[in-house]
């Protein structure tokens, strides 16, 4: 069943969204978070789960968390075609539960609230070090628009620079 999160959900969402950065730890220091941050980093996913602009969509089996998608609506300049972005955030479905369409559908929910808000297109990343799933992304009609880089300024894990 899928529903969409609320603020009294933070402990599940949080759970959640930290497998998600746990599977992707190796991929880059931009997935990586600080040791003791777990108050920081729930303030974070608090405000996101109280922003009117957002949804984050999950898929519960029984008491499970299976799944969940975070989406949101970014409007943009009215000076391009595409101007009403709906982008797709962080998404994860347990390992137990993947192959069985979940992604999908949380996927459809989160398209259906975006186009019923406005959205004009969709958006989203996806570490080029999945390629499970870039596949799940292409799969569903995506395609590549442009290559996120990233430079750290400072040591991975550092707050300021020394």
């Amino acid at each position: 069943m899928i529903f969409e999160a609320q603020p009294e959900d933070i402990d599940e969402f949080y759970e959640l969204w930290c497998l998600l950065l746990d599977l992707h730890q190796s991929h880059h220091a931009v997935f990586r978070f600080k040791p003791g941050s777990e108050q920081a980093l729930k303030a974070e996913l608090l405000h996101r789960l109280k922003d009117k602009s957002t949804r984050v969509f999950v898929y519960q089996d029984a008491d499970t968390w299976a799944g969940m998608l975070v989406a949101s609506l970014r409007p943009g300049s009215a000076g391009f075609k595409l101007s009403n972005k709906g982008y797709i955030g962080e998404t994860v479905v347990r390992a137990g539960y993947r192959g069985k369409g979940i992604g999908k559908e949380l996927f459809e929910a989160a398209r259906k609230w975006l186009s019923d808000q406005g959205a004009d297109h969709l958006e989203l990343q996806v570490s080029v070090q999945n390629p499970k799933a870039i596949r799940f992304w292409e799969s569903l009609g995506f395609t590549p628009s442009t290559q996120h880089m990233v430079l750290p300024l400072q040591e991975p894990g550092n707050s300021r620079k020394n």
